[in-house]
């Protein structure tokens, strides 16, 4: 399982090296196309084989769209017996929701239940790329709503729709827009606020303690600069961590959506000023494993400083869908943050690939590329071997608390290989 690990691994950071582009703003939007999947195939967890049964469902219909992944695990060592582990806690059955939506994200209007794979609040000063199913047999069914009403709107996201967990709002606005005849480049001014709270956090006093933990921040951006297939966007943000510390951020990014269908190209870069006991896009993609580890302890330990955060991603040809980012804190061990999406669904023909991978606690290149339980890691190939039937292969590793010494998580390596049936309609 080792050697699997290390290819996977390589596969996606080969993708990401292989060209460095993105199409604005999200090219892994949600499938507008009606189609049906269902498979059998053996799964290894952590060495011991299962047999699988999955059925996997995505319906359009306009604006509207719904996706499902069901799968059933049965234990080939143990009499066939039903692995619940992934129904105990949770969403329970509901986990088998990937999505409910309407609209894509960036759309004026957007409203989705199920999965979140990344979630960020303004320019993601507090919430950046927020995953609720960073470990994949715990996922909970989340709430995106979005809405732009031009002159102002809000941006919203629940881990779990419940006020007692993680979830967070951004509501802005673009005051000149409210007047006749707004200069021209400043009519695009926006004024944000960003709060961001998870009502139960364990205190690390007791097993069974939780406390509260809340943020706060505000921010100003402007799109300065908006011609035929170039735009960009200048931004100030500031930040509180209630009862902790406070930090600030001044950024820059760069649209080149299309040049005549052959690339497009998108990148960011974001100087940070951080004070003593603050964490800048605390609520990341890893933010539900850090709460279970001690948030707290976390913030608590984290200096006075300055750091950065780099992003860069784009398309060639459409077939090539690539996004990295990195972010560090100067002269603080351990805090480098890696994010990485790659999705090349007809690239080479009758074969899709496509992964993500996040990675926190990074100092050195070796810490990058190891996979602990720091690490989130999905990778996916699949080979069209007749009309409507596949042979795939996905891996998967990601972390999960032991069940029989709770507060100890262990990463859990998961590997999948399956025949399936797929019928667009």
């Amino acid at each position: 399982m080792h050697g699997k690990m290390i290819f996977m691994a390589a596969f996606l950071m080969a993708l990401l090296f292989l060209a460095k582009a993105q199409e604005f703003k999200d090219p892994f939007l949600y499938p507008e196309q009606n189609s049906l999947l269902g498979g059998l195939g053996i799964t290894w967890i952590d060495d011991q084989p299962y047999t699988t049964f999955t059925i996997a469902p995505d319906i359009a219909i306009g604006k509207f769209g719904v996706g499902i992944y069901l799968q059933l695990l049965f234990d080939n060592q143990n009499n066939w017996k039903f692995r619940d582990i992934e129904y105990k806690d949770g969403a329970g059955i509901l986990r088998m929701i990937r999505y409910i939506r309407y609209g894509q994200k960036y759309d004026p209007q957007f409203f989705l239940v199920g999965t979140i794979d990344r979630a960020t609040l303004a320019h993601g000063f507090l919430v950046w790329n927020y995953n609720n199913a960073s470990t994949y047999d715990k996922r909970r069914i989340g709430l995106i709503a979005d809405l732009d009403l031009n002159r102002a709107g809000f941006e919203t996201v629940w881990g779990s729709m419940s006020f007692n967990t993680f979830w967070g709002a951004n509501l802005y606005v673009c005051p000149l827009r409210f007047m006749q005849n707004a200069p021209p480049i400043l009519d695009r001014l926006r004024i944000y606020g960003t709060y961001a709270r998870d009502g139960k956090i364990p205190s690390g006093q007791q097993l069974d303690s939780t406390d509260a933990l809340s943020a706060y921040g505000f921010g100003v951006d402007l799109q300065w600069l908006k011609i035929a297939n170039l735009s960009s966007t200048i931004y100030a943000d500031y930040s509180q961590i209630v009862d902790y510390g406070n930090g600030k951020a001044l950024g820059i990014d760069f649209v080149f959506p299309n040049f005549v269908g052959i690339f497009g190209l998108s990148a960011k870069f974001e100087k940070r000023f951080i004070g003593s006991r603050f964490v800048p896009s605390l609520f990341g993609p890893l933010y539900e494993l850090n709460r279970e580890l001690g948030v707290q302890n976390f913030l608590e330990n984290s200096p006075k400083t300055e750091g950065y955060l780099g992003e860069l991603g784009g398309h060639i040809l459409n077939r090539i869908l690539l996004l990295g980012s990195f972010q560090k804190l100067n002269g603080v061990a351990g805090s480098g943050v890696l994010h990485l999406e790659a999705s090349a669904p007809t690239l080479i023909p009758r074969i899709e690939l496509r992964g993500y991978y996040d990675k926190s606690g990074i100092e050195t290149f070796e810490d990058a590329r190891t996979l602990d339980t720091r690490s989130v890691l999905s990778a996916e190939a699949s080979y069209q071997m007749y009309a409507f039937f596949y042979f795939t292969a996905i891996y998967r590793w990601y972390w999960l608390e032991n069940p029989e010494q709770p507060g100890e998580f262990n990463p859990v390596e998961r590997f999948e290989p399956r025949i399936t049936m797929r019928y667009n309609f």
